[in-house]
This record gives structure tokens, sequence and C-alpha cells, in this order.
């Protein structure tokens, strides 16, 4: 390969990782003066490699610029599998956003169990798509160990969508883009020890990945920060349960916990109304968080939550997809596996406060 020709290779592996490119950033990276770069922009753009658009460069497929859909001829579509809960149905409505405004069909199959998932993904191979955002519920690490090999070896790129997975599991073979919990859970903390607050309970989701992983950090947190041992953490169920409710307030009681941090916000709600029943006020005698922020806020009182990203990691789903995708069609070979890691913020609103011993 000559000089010019791995130039070329060079600026269309550089696009590939994003897509576009300002022409000034181009020339810095690759270390080339402005005229050379729009000397090779100009003959790649007349292959119909690249595209110029005003001070910037935008990648092709191989053939072309795609051509408007027709009736004969549907958009390329992007599928997404995922199980029914509201946090992977945000990040579906966000991926799906995003495909459609890059003229891309986008198709959801909800799947609950990995033989449901496998027939999903079938059909959505035969419906034309370029590959697939997976987003499993995995309610038992039995789930999570569930041998899935047809997953790679679909033939089109597949992301793992808001889950995570060890570097023993075949899936950390797949791109992915999860919310990083642990950081989310470990703001709650120290929002809360910022307060003064010692006496920290906390109440999780078994049915889910993210509520386990932060169950096992919520334990190791207690030890290594010396909080008080006010025995194990909750478990959130999945229904909506008055009595689990009360089984709630009533450690609050029992343990004498001045605050406690609730995984999902729907929960920290009705756990707040719970303990007003009570007459136990919030924040000025137990301070909540909740882990996740979604729900309306109440009239007289709005929850501070950890808000873990949603709208941002379907987007970045689907640009780890075509970004694989992208360099496949313009045949220059596979990018390294990315993981992408997002992270929560914590909004303070009006259901925390300093700790008052009980």
């Amino acid at each position: 390969m000559g000089a010019v020709e791995g130039r070329h290779a060079q600026l269309l592996r550089s696009l590939g990782r994003t897509g576009t490119a300002r022409l000034s950033d181009l020339a810095d990276e690759l270390k080339v003066s402005m005229a050379t770069l729009r000397r090779d922009v100009e003959l790649l753009s007349r292959q119909g490699r690249l595209t110029r658009r005003h001070g910037a460069v935008e990648l092709n497929d191989a053939v072309g610029r795609p051509q408007p859909p027709s009736r004969t001829s549907p958009a390329p579509a992007i599928g997404m599998m995922h199980a029914e809960n509201r946090y992977l149905d945000l990040i579906a409505q966000a991926a799906h956003r995003d495909a459609e405004r890059r003229d891309h069909r986008f198709l959801v199959e909800q799947v609950e169990t990995t033989s449901e998932a496998r027939s999903a993904a079938r059909r959505l191979l035969e419906a034309g798509c370029i590959g697939l955002v997976y987003s499993p519920q995995w309610r038992t690490e039995a789930d999570v160990d569930e041998p899935v090999p047809w997953l790679l070896q679909l033939g089109v790129p597949v992301v793992l969508g808001g889950r995570e997975v060890g570097p023993d599991h075949p899936l950390y073979a797949l791109d992915s883009v999860i919310a990083d919990h642990a950081y989310g859970f470990q703001m709650a903390l120290d929002h809360l020890q910022s307060l003064g607050h010692t006496r920290i309970m906390a109440s999780f989701h078994d049915e889910s990945p993210p509520g386990r992983m932060m169950r096992d950090y919520y334990l190791a947190q207690v030890e290594s920060r010396g909080l008080a041992r006010l025995g194990p953490p909750l478990v959130t169920p999945e229904g909506v349960d008055p009595a689990a409710t009360e089984v709630m307030v009533r450690a609050v009681l029992d343990t004498r916990a001045t605050a406690i941090v609730v995984h999902t916000d729907v929960w920290a709600q009705m756990l707040v109304r719970a303990l007003r029943r009570e007459g136990i006020e919030v924040p000025r005698e137990v301070s909540v968080v909740a882990y996740d922020d979604i729900v309306t806020p109440e009239v007289d009182l709005a929850l501070t939550s950890i808000s873990p990203p949603k709208h941002p990691l379907g987007v970045e789903a689907v640009a780890l997809l075509m970004r694989r995708h992208r360099l496949a069609r313009a045949g220059l070979g596979q990018p390294p596996i990315a993981h992408v890691r997002l992270l929560p913020e914590l909004v303070v609103r009006t259901s925390t406060g300093v700790a008052v011993g009980r």
C-alpha cells in the first residue's frame, strides 16, 4: 500500500469511529496539511465514500450514499430485543428515536427468556435488521449464566444494552453500554453521609441485575465506610404490594434508621406516604433517596433521586451498532470491542435532610 492509499485508509478508519468529523480535526489527527486533506477528501468523495458538509466530512457506505427508501426497497432496520420493564422501555424509546433520525426503521421484540430471544432474533433478521440491541431481564444469576452461543453467530452487529457481564462471560465479546449503577449508589451514600447519616438502610429489586449488583455494593460499603449494621437489605417487590411497604416502615422503625435508599422511585414514593401515615416526618426524621427518577413529584415533596441515564444509553447503543455496521460495509475491518459506561446523576430535592438521631 502506497503512502496515499495508506493515508486514505487511515482517514476512513478515523471516520469509522464517529461517522463525521471536522476537517481541521482530521488534519490534526492525520498530521497532514489542510490542502493535502482536501485533495484526499475530494478524491474519496468522487469515489462515493465520503460526503463534504460545511467544513466537515461524513463517511458513506462502500457502495456510495444510500438512496431514499422506496416502496420496493424499505429502509434498513435496527432491531431490539428487551424485557418488559419501564427502564428498558425508556432505553428502547430513545434507541427508536435515534434510529429514525438516521432514516432507519426500528423493530422491537419483547422477550423474557433466552429461547424467546432466539426466536425473536430470527424474526428480526428476516425482517431486514442490520444489527440488534439485546437487553435481557436476567431475573436470576442462572439466567445470566444460560448459554447463548447463537447470539454470537448471527452475522450482524449485536450490542448488549443496559446489562453488564464479566470478562469470563461469552457476551463480554459484544459491544455494550451500561449505566454505572455502583457509581450511582456511591453518590447516594456520599450525599447521605454528607448530611450526617450513618444509619442507612437500603431496599433493592432482586429480579434485576442492577438491583443485585447494588445490593452487594451496599453490603461492602457498610463495612468500608463504617456505617451502622442494620441487618440485610430489604427486597423491593416487582409489583405494587402494600404489605411490603409496611415491612419497609417497620424495618425503618425497628432499626432506628435515619435514611434509606429505595430501588425504585415508585417504591420510594410509596414508602414516603407510608412513613407519613405512621407519623414519621420526611426528611426531618427519615431521609429518602430514590434510585431512579421517572415518577412525577408529589405536590409537597420531591424525591432526591439517583437518575441513571436512559435516553443517552439508547442513543449510544445505536451508535455502537452503526459504527460496527458502517465499518464492515466500508470494508475497513472490525473496530475494537467497546464497553461504554455512562454515569448516573444525583438530583437533590426535598426528601433528604440533615440527620437527626431517633
